[in-house]
């Protein structure tokens, strides 16, 4: 008697495309914005295998935010901002599911139609579009022996907003400071930030050591998302600062590599200064 088992295996991607396996596609923006009078976008799925694969979209609130050490991570039980921010009850996607063939595209049409007395603020989900190898047939197996198919299933997270009405945001260093990890020989400078306004902030945050003379050592800018309150680690190598007096700069700036900047709610750039030493 023969029998077939299947196995599903799920990876999860959040902004990270590697070519794990037959299912994966891209996708293009990489964070979608509607338009903020029609609230209505688009984005793109391509399937650059060689393989077809079936594409399902879904959506659910939660948005990027940071431990007591500093790690980032998706906050999906955050029920107040939820009730307050979410565009999930609002946002329709045209296909949900589909088919996509080897080296074919899909436009995915969304709408987020808010009520006309809803609050002037940016709301947003996380979108997840989840892709898996369509089930080729099970292989043969002898009399008696068990066939086993594995099939994975990437789910790539990203986030979709709309602006609403009028809109602003900022932010705000309640702290910043400077911690010596003597085991992994790092140095890490914590910024406290909390964003202003109705909108989350979404820029970049430079850090730059200067030595006693004011000569940079080294610098480092990463991209940064501030929905509500994070607390910001950059790490620098304790092999490149000898024993001495530095200080930490730190700016935030509303510019990214990978979004366009009339898709981000401007503000003013800020800058904190910290004064630390490595004995």
């Amino acid at each position: 008697m023969k029998h077939s088992v299947a196995f599903i295996v799920s990876i999860l991607l959040i902004g990270i495309f590697t070519s794990i396996s037959h299912a994966q596609v891209t996708i293009s923006p990489t964070a979608v914005f509607l338009d903020s009078n029609s609230k209505v976008g688009s984005f793109f799925v391509s399937n650059p295998s060689n393989s077809a694969v079936e594409v399902r979209l879904s959506f659910e609130f939660a948005y990027p935010a940071t431990d007591s050490d500093g790690r980032v991570f998706l906050n999906y039980e955050d029920s107040e901002a939820e009730e307050n921010f979410s565009l999930v009850p609002h946002l329709r996607a045209f296909p949900t599911t589909f088919i996509l063939d080897p080296n074919q595209r899909q436009t995915i049409r969304l709408i987020g139609r808010l009520p006309q007395d809803t609050d002037p603020a940016t709301y947003w989900t996380r979108m997840r579009v989840s892709s898996s190898q369509l089930t080729p047939p099970i292989g043969e197996a002898a009399e008696g022996q068990v066939a086993a198919q594995v099939t994975f299933q990437i789910d790539q997270v990203t986030v979709v907003l709309v602006h609403h009405g009028s809109v602003e945001t900022g932010v705000v260093i309640h702290s910043t400071e400077a911690r010596v990890d003597s085991e992994r020989e790092i140095l890490q400078i914590f910024t406290d930030v909390e964003r202003t306004g109705n909108a989350p902030f979404i820029g970049s945050v430079t850090t730059t050591i200067l030595d006693s003379n004011g000569n940079e050592v080294d610098t480092r800018r990463s991209s940064t998302s501030v929905y509500f309150r994070n607390l910001q680690r950059v790490e620098f190598e304790l092999s490149e600062l000898s024993a001495g007096t530095y200080t930490a700069v730190t700016t935030y700036e509303t510019s990214r590599n990978d979004i366009s900047s009339r898709n981000l709610i401007q503000a003013p750039s800020i800058t904190e200064r910290l004064t630390f030493s490595i004995e």
